[in-house]
């Protein structure tokens, strides 16, 4: 750990996801309300793969019941 924070070698799964034009600010940083955007599209990821989740034809339904998000 470095403070309180977990090394990235801590993690299991990772998903690379591209940043399109509006994502970013005018410094090249993404914007903080997209990361959350990304949340879901990691969630519904996992969900699919590793849950079996059908979203067009499943009688499994996932959810989130909660998420948050600190800024380092």
């Amino acid at each position: 750990m470095t403070g309180d924070r977990p090394l990235r070698s801590a993690y299991r799964r990772f998903l690379a996801i591209p940043t399109r034009w509006m994502d970013n600010d005018m410094y090249g940083h993404v914007n903080n309300v997209t990361y959350y955007a990304y949340f879901d599209t990691v969630a519904n990821r996992y969900l699919i793969e590793e849950g079996g989740l059908d979203i067009s034809d499943g009688r499994i339904v996932g959810y989130v019941v909660s998420s948050g998000c600190e800024y380092h």
